[in-house]
C-alpha cells in the first residue's frame, strides 16, 4: 500500500517536473538512448541522465512534510493560545499540507530570475492547515502556516519547511478570534528563501 501511495505522490506532483533542467536531462537521456549503439560513453551517459532524471523527478514528487514538533512548540508558546489549548489535552481533527503553484509569490522575487525559472516550476513554498480541539476548553482552532526552503549554514544545505508564516484562527464560547504567531514580513527581514538549483 506504502509503495501505491508513494507513486500516486509523485504522479499528483508531476507538474513540479515541468521546468527547463529535467526537459533537457530528458532530451538527452533520449539522445544517449540512440547512440547507445554507437560507443559504451553513449550507454554510460544514458544511464547517468536517466537517473538524474529519475531521481529529480522522484524529489519533485514527493509531498511536502513539516517538522510537526516545531510547529506544535511555537503554537504552544503562545500565551493567548496556551489558555485555551493543552498539550495534555488537544487533538488534531485534520491536517493538509500542499505546493504552492507557480513562480509569483510577492515574497520570493528570487524565484523569478530566468535561471531559477530554468531549475524550477514554483518556487517550493508550502502552504498548510492543522485543525485543533481541546478536550477541556472545548476550543477549537485552525492554524495556517506557510514554509519557504531556508539555508541556515555556509554549506547551503537546505532545512527544506522553515515556517515563515503562521496564524490560528480560534473560537472558543461562540466567539472567534484570529492570533498572529509567526508574521512574514518579520521572518523576512532576517532570513532568505533558499534558491534551488538542482
Amino acid at each position: 500500500m506504502r509503495a501505491a501511495d508513494y507513486l500516486y505522490q509523485i504522479n499528483a506532483n508531476m507538474g513540479r517536473s515541468n521546468d527547463g533542467w529535467t526537459r533537457c536531462l530528458l532530451g538527452y537521456s533520449a539522445f544517449s538512448f540512440m547512440m547507445a549503439s554507437q560507443a559504451l560513453i553513449w550507454k554510460i551517459h544514458f544511464a547517468a541522465a536517466s537517473m538524474a532524471l529519475i531521481t529529480r523527478i522522484r524529489d519533485k514528487g514527493q509531498e511536502p512534510t513539516i517538522d510537526e514538533i516545531n510547529v506544535l512548540d511555537t503554537f504552544f508558546g503562545n500565551e493567548k493560545l496556551r489558555a485555551l489549548f493543552s498539550p495534555e489535552s488537544y487533538h488534531v481533527i485534520d491536517f493538509d499540507q500542499s505546493w504552492d503553484a507557480g513562480l509569483n509569490n510577492p515574497y520570493f522575487p528570487e524565484y523569478r530570475t530566468n535561471v531559477a525559472k530554468f531549475f524550477n516550476s514554483d518556487s517550493n513554498t508550502t502552504s498548510g492547515m492543522y485543525k485543533f480541539g481541546d478536550l477541556e476548553s472545548g476550543a477549537t482552532c485552525t492554524l495556517h502556516f506557510k514554509t519557504m526552503p531556508f539555508s541556515n549554514n555556509k554549506y547551503n544545505f537546505t532545512e527544506p519547511f522553515m515556517v515563515y508564516d503562521m496564524w490560528a484562527e480560534v473560537s472558543h464560547n461562540g466567539e472567534y478570534f484570529t492570533e498572529n504567531i509567526v508574521k512574514a514580513e518579520d521572518v523576512l527581514k532576517t532570513k532568505r528563501i533558499f534558491v534551488v538549483w538542482h
